[in-house]
């Protein structure tokens, strides 16, 4: 079965982050590393369908979702990871085939990829790339390396 033919429409939004945001420190160290801008972008289909994205670059080749979660480890962290992996999925999948989808997380979202956990077998075979970030030092690292 084909896919519709869909109007896709790529618009950046205002920060919806403080500039002093564990969210926005985020954002700059994944576009210091990916070496692209990254930022907020809306994404609508067919002139109806909107879809809030929280970094995207420019080229629309990669999409990001943010966790800043700080705190104790709760069910809720994981829920949010799992819808986030899901837009992003469907993003990439059906509007923008080939670019690259990345989940950039806290230490205190790090138990919801657990080694032996599905959401981290998930990620890999879905093809997210999880990067943990860490708001103290600002440094970013890729889970694997957890």
């Amino acid at each position: 079965m084909e896919a519709p033919s869909r109007r896709i429409e790529l618009d950046p939004t205002r920060s919806r982050f403080a500039a002093d945001s564990i969210a926005a420190g985020m954002l700059a160290s994944m576009s210091a590393a990916f070496g692209r801008v990254l930022g907020p972008a809306t994404v609508t289909v067919d002139g109806v369908t909107r879809c809030e994205v929280e970094a995207v670059d420019a080229d629309g080749a990669v999409f990001a979702q943010l966790i800043a979660n700080t705190g104790e480890f709760t069910s809720a962290y994981r829920n949010r990871v799992t819808a986030n992996m899901f837009k992003l999925v469907w993003v990439t999948r059906a509007l923008f085939p080939g670019a690259r989808q990345v989940l950039c997380i806290t230490p205190s979202v790090t138990p919801a990829f657990a080694p032996t956990g599905w959401v981290r077998v998930a990620s890999r075979d879905l093809g997210v790339e999880v990067f943990v970030y860490d708001p103290v030092s600002g440094a970013l690292r890729p889970l694997e390396d957890t």
